[in-house]
């Protein structure tokens, strides 16, 4: 039994789903983008760290946290617009009425247009620095890192990850109570 305030939205049935957004819950977007790709790490990173950051909320708040968006799996940025324009019309059709894009990215997605009255939160402003990335994939799955290919002089330690994504978290519920005082 869940006993997390918030859940995966794809871990529900469609009469859980109504249930759930009948009350204040918020659904949750994520959106990421690696940048360039890093020898020592692989690709799953920022959908790891994703991941990491979304449970972290659901474990504070009434959050419904869809399916990660990989907009590094797009060629072109009409199509990522228009994948999410289609999942929040999916999270709408489910019920939610509050909703929020949590775009994690290693560089702005600035063409990035999100329908409607979403609110949009970023993650990343250290996400395009390699010794974050690799703090947080120390802390969150180690034997990922490729150490030979660690750069020489990286100073990327899993305290510094677990710090980093604490501090994250905290930014983001702070972001959504602030939007949603109920929330809290």
């Amino acid at each position: 039994m869940n006993t997390l305030p918030g859940v995966w939205l794809d871990d529900l049935t469609r009469q859980e789903v109504a249930s759930r957004f009948d009350g204040k819950a918020v659904a949750l977007v994520p959106v990421i983008s690696a940048g360039p790709p890093a020898p020592h790490l692989p690709l799953k990173t920022a959908g790891l760290i994703a991941r990491a950051l979304c449970h972290k909320l659901m474990e504070r708040l009434a959050v419904a946290v869809a399916p990660v968006i990989d907009a590094d799996s797009f060629s072109r940025q009409e199509t990522l617009g228009q994948v999410l324009g289609d999942r929040l019309a999916g999270v709408r059709a489910l019920g939610a009425r509050r909703i929020a894009v949590l775009e994690i990215s290693a560089s702005p997605l600035r063409t990035l247009e999100v329908p409607g009255e979403a609110l949009v939160l970023r993650v990343g402003d250290r996400i395009g620095d390699g010794e974050y990335l690799t703090s947080c994939l120390m802390a969150l799955d180690p034997r990922s890192v490729r150490m030979p290919l660690l750069p020489a002089g990286s100073s990327s330690q899993a305290f510094a990850g677990e710090r980093g994504m604490a501090a994250e978290v905290e930014a983001l519920f702070d972001a959504l109570v602030a939007k949603w005082p109920d929330l809290a």
